[in-house]
């Protein structure tokens, strides 16, 4: 491995702008032309394990529109970030470890298109990655693919997308594990489409996933995500509206405060907020009286349906008026005691302490016990006498499509398993992995 001086970032400059790495001229009190793990194959450029670290600015800076791949790299403690990606830019960084840079680990700002995949991102001064999309640049949308890596311990957020009002991102965060970043593991505000799926969130400061207050909300699609142990609410969603898919299918739990919440009660808000909170299963959240399984505070529409909330420390859903919840199951939230073993015989203060006070359930709601398998040791899958099973909204487009994790019928199961985003991994979920352990 060789120490690259901040040279390199003048040459991946010259690059982008169709200058050519064998005629690039080195400093010879920094490194020879050889040191640079480097290659141009069928147009695009590859940097191949080098050791770049204490530079004066970005480890790397890209800008231009040529294809750059930067893999199996070890980027370090430069004084701005360790990765920096700019105008035009079309990227894939892979088998990366990329930690302790003054700011972002990577930062991405107004690129066409950026892949990071299989990389270590940790004990960066900001954030993890930073997306930041300026409205002085140049408008199209730029396209972030964030998958299977390892995101963690960065002071600020683990993954944060902060635009400007007329900035455009189509932002995929999947199959990574995001953990013990200071503040948030996920934070989005503005026009960004986030497409957030099978991650494990867990040990983040404030919260697993957060949506800002924003002049154009975020498109939202959260789904068969494990978000656990975060130091406040599992999902925060202060603006946004639903993207093709919504809320679906997430195991939420353990989390302080709440597992999800919708708005902020000092400032309520309508046009921008309006959700799917659907086939979740929600358990054990909040240590105050903000620890709702589902609260939504604002003025906007949540719509609340085949959830299993349960064991939540203040409330099971709590929405201002009372509405927009429907076929979920609640058991044992606030103070209430294990009253009993099916939903006709519940009382009617058990009912109101599951649902804020609120004065009855919603159509097709159901306060039983889940019957999960082993709640102990985060096993939230169902047994096979569970009265979620075969209790969802009995509409076409809610059935299940796969069996396992499903149980019984066509006809939805309430909970994390049930609908067609339920996925057979949910079945064999272990303990160490639902807690992110």
């Amino acid at each position: 491995m060789y120490k690259l001086c901040l040279y390199i970032s003048f040459i991946l400059i010259g690059i982008a702008a169709g200058f050519h790495p064998e005629t690039a001229i080195f400093p010879t009190d920094c490194m020879a032309e050889e040191d640079i793990q480097s290659k141009i194959e069928h147009n695009v450029i590859i940097i191949e394990d080098n050791e770049l670290y204490q530079n004066n600015l970005a480890g790397i800076r890209i800008r231009g529109s040529l294809p750059l791949t930067i893999k199996t790299c070890k980027i370090y403690s430069n004084g701005g970030a360790g990765i920096a990606i700019t105008r035009q830019a079309q990227v894939m960084v892979t088998r990366c470890n990329v930690f302790r840079n003054e700011k972002a680990g990577i930062n991405i700002d107004d690129a066409i298109r950026a892949t990071i995949e299989n990389c270590r991102i940790y004990k960066n001064r900001t954030a993890g990655i930073d997306i930041c999309r300026t409205k002085e640049k140049e408008q199209h949308i730029s396209e972030i693919n964030i998958a299977n890596n390892k995101i963690y311990i960065n002071n600020q957020a683990g993954v944060r997308s902060m635009l400007q009002s007329d900035g455009e991102v189509d932002l995929a965060i999947t199959w990574n594990d995001i953990y013990k970043n200071k503040k948030a593991g996920v934070r989005v505000k503005n026009n960004t489409r986030l497409v957030a799926s099978g991650n494990q969130i867990y040990d983040n400061g404030t919260v697993g996933i957060i949506s800002l207050e924003s002049a154009i909300p975020p498109k939202l699609d959260i789904y068969q995500n494990k978000l656990s142990f975060n130091g406040g609410p599992g999902i925060h969603v202060i603006n946004g509206i639903t993207g093709r898919i919504g809320i679906r299918n997430n195991w939420i739990f353990n989390n302080q405060r709440s597992g999800i919440v919708c708005g902020l009660w000092s400032n309520p808000t309508s046009e921008l907020l309006n959700v799917e909170i659907i086939n979740n299963t929600i358990v054990s959240n909040g240590s105050d009286d903000q620890g709702a399984g589902i609260r939504n505070d604002s003025d906007g529409k949540a719509g609340i349906t085949n959830n299993i909330i349960a064991y939540n420390f203040a409330t099971g859903i709590k929405t201002k008026g009372c509405r927009g919840y429907s076929y979920n199951l609640l058991y044992a939230n606030g103070d209430a005691v294990i009253c009993c073993g099916d939903s006709a015989s519940a009382s009617n203060s058990f009912e109101r302490e599951q649902f804020a006070g609120c004065s009855g359930k919603g159509k097709g709601d159901l306060i039983c016990d889940p019957l999960f398998v082993d709640p102990d040791n985060y096993n939230f899958c169902l047994q096979n006498e569970s009265p979620a099973i075969d209790s969802g909204k009995n509409v076409r487009i809610f059935d299940d499509t796969s069996f396992p994790p499903s149980r019984g019928k066509n006809r939805n199961d309430i909970g994390a398993t049930g609908g067609p985003y339920a996925v057979k991994r949910s079945q064999g979920t272990t303990s160490a992995s639902l807690s992110g352990t």
